[in-house]
């Protein structure tokens, strides 16, 4: 039991002796956690670092301290709305990589899930081909011929990492109450994110089960390529998966030696994620150049599955707005969609914010209209909310972060690379594909309920109605300047009334039909749909036009 607390203070001591090695003093460790100075740390300063930047100094000390913090720096790095142009250079330079380890050593957690190793492969290559401060990657053949890439946890790494979380809590604490413009940021919120996020990353398992729910989400693209999952030679420290081999997305030079189209990557990559966000809502949520490689036969190999983001139907039809929005400079849509996602605007505060908000968007929208600066718009919007006090929500950041990174990996592939000629189309695809889809189709027959028991409701409301004028306990009041006025407006919104339930009608029972076949909505029967809806909207525009000649 005693244990634990020891461990805890070696790990803080560490930290301490990395932060003044690389020349920060005791007055940023009392700032970042109270108390961690007076560890009687030897403050004594790198001789190498006289011509370092703060921020290649800070870069250092994420890598000496190792998985916990590296990870931490790399999810910052992509959060380029909250750092300065000098501290994104710098954390993009992280490596996440460190000495391997002896095969001895992993050996036994190699066998935990396996079994002996010369048993259970025909060959196994004791020396990893990549080795992270998580894990440690070896290539070995199956008895079948199958090559093959075994993922190895290493050992001790999740006992290290529950040490160093609580450290970022109190870091996340203490930046709050130091610098209050932060708050935007939610650095609490964030850390919390990221400690769920860095637990999911420590099981194997779920990372596979991630792998191939997106391998079956993406098996229509053959442009995309996801590794086979081998679950009996996988397990919650062990993850045995098809070995593949490419170049790095951003390795041009690479891909136009083997003949590929670096356009065909772009507009396949671009298209596999707006999919995955808004048409699944199940996407990968990582997409830096060292987990998206390129085959010499020009398929986009997707990697590393441990942090994926799910997103609710509801939510994916507000980030599309958001998305549409920011592009169209539709204020008034954004703030809708901001106050849908929680967030509360201050009455005095809307409209100077939907000024700043137009002003900001107009200005990344080029003297063409077709073409849009999206990362300097997005990179803009926490800012304008920063200002006032409003705290971005996470998921919205997540979403933007990763069309982002998507986005200006595409214009490394494609430097004409235009974003509303090609998001556009996916769009009106997927809201398309998301009305006639079985998910809101299934949902009719709850709709169906709520209005027969609405409509089972209304004579028991018009009873209690005329059961208070009988008794003269109803109040009706009426402000008009005369009675026909009155007449002729219940008339014309008794025929409106008249309108929508004709059409209304007609989509439910054509909607019916459909999930009652429970079909897809594909070949003939979509055409035989959308016939059905095309005379909806015949009836209603021809209804509409008897009643406005009516009323002329």
């Amino acid at each position: 039991m005693q244990t634990q607390p020891v461990t805890n203070l070696k790990r803080y001591k560490e930290i301490g002796e990395v932060l003044l090695k690389w020349g920060f003093g005791t007055t940023v460790l009392e700032d970042l956690s109270p108390g961690l100075a007076a560890l009687n740390i030897n403050e004594r300063l790198h001789p190498e670092i006289a011509g370092m930047s703060v921020y290649e100094r800070m870069r250092h000390v994420l890598e000496d301290l190792g998985p916990t913090f590296v990870k931490f720096g790399q999810i910052l790095s992509t959060r380029r709305e909250m750092i300065s142009q000098e501290m994104f250079n710098e954390l993009s330079k992280l490596q996440d990589k460190v000495a391997p380890l002896p095969f001895e050593e992993i050996r036994p957690t190699i066998e935990k899930y396996c079994g002996p190793v010369d048993e259970a492969f025909l060959e196994f290559d004791k020396t990893p081909f990549a080795a992270a401060s998580i894990s440690q990657v070896h290539k070995a053949m199956l008895h079948d011929g199958t090559v093959v890439a075994v993922k190895v946890q290493r050992p001790g790494i999740a006992e290290l990492i529950e040490i160093d979380l609580p450290m970022f809590e109190r870091m996340a604490e203490r930046m709050e109450k130091l610098s209050p413009e932060a708050r935007v940021f939610n650095p609490h919120e964030m850390v919390r994110e990221f400690a769920i996020q860095i637990r999911k990353e420590l099981d194997f398992t779920r990372e596979g089960k991630n792998a191939e729910i997106l391998a079956a989400n993406m098996a229509d693209i053959p442009e995309i390529k996801i590794p086979k999952i081998y679950w009996k030679y996988s397990g919650e420290q062990v993850l045995t998966m098809e070995f593949v081999s490419g170049c790095r997305i951003d390795d041009l030079e690479t891909i136009r030696l083997w003949g590929v189209d670096p356009l065909k990557i772009a507009d396949a990559g671009f298209y596999s994620y707006i999919r995955q966000i808004f048409r699944d809502g199940f996407f990968h949520a990582d997409p830096h150049p060292g987990n998206l490689l390129v085959s010499p036969y020009g398929q986009l190999i997707f990697l590393d599955f441990g942090m994926v983001v799910l997103l609710r139907p509801e939510r994916r039809q507000i980030f599309i707005k958001v998305l549409v929005s920011i592009v169209e400079s539709d204020v008034d849509t954004l703030v809708e969609c901001f106050e849908k996602l929680g967030l509360t605007f201050r009455q005095q505060d809307i409209e100077p914010l939907k000024d700043e908000l137009y002003s900001a968007l107009r200005e990344y929208q080029s003297s063409q209209l077709s073409e849009f600066n999206v990362g300097s718009a997005m990179e803009s919007l926490p800012k304008i909310l920063q200002k006032y006090h409003l705290v971005v929500p996470g998921s919205l950041m997540m979403v933007l972060k990763v069309i982002w990174m998507i986005y200006d990996v595409a214009l490394r592939l494609d430097p004409t690379f235009n974003f509303n000629q090609r998001v556009k189309p996916h769009f009106e695809e997927i809201v398309r594909s998301s009305f006639l889809s079985q998910e809101t189709l299934s949902k009719l027959p709850l709709s169906l309920m709520e209005m027969a028991e609405a409509m089972m409701n209304l004579p028991k409301a018009v009873n209690q109605t005329l059961h208070s004028i009988g008794h003269g306990e109803f109040k009706l009041e009426v402000e008009a300047n005369d009675l026909k006025t009155l007449s002729t407006s219940i008339q014309q919104s008794s025929d409106r009334a008249l309108i929508g339930m004709i059409v209304s009608a007609i989509v439910i029972g054509a909607s019916i039909v459909v999930h009652a076949a429970d079909a897809q909505i594909t070949g003939w029967l979509f055409y035989v749909t959308f016939i059905v809806y095309i005379a909806a909207i015949f009836i209603a525009v021809v209804s509409l036009a008897r009643l406005l000649k009516r009323h002329n």
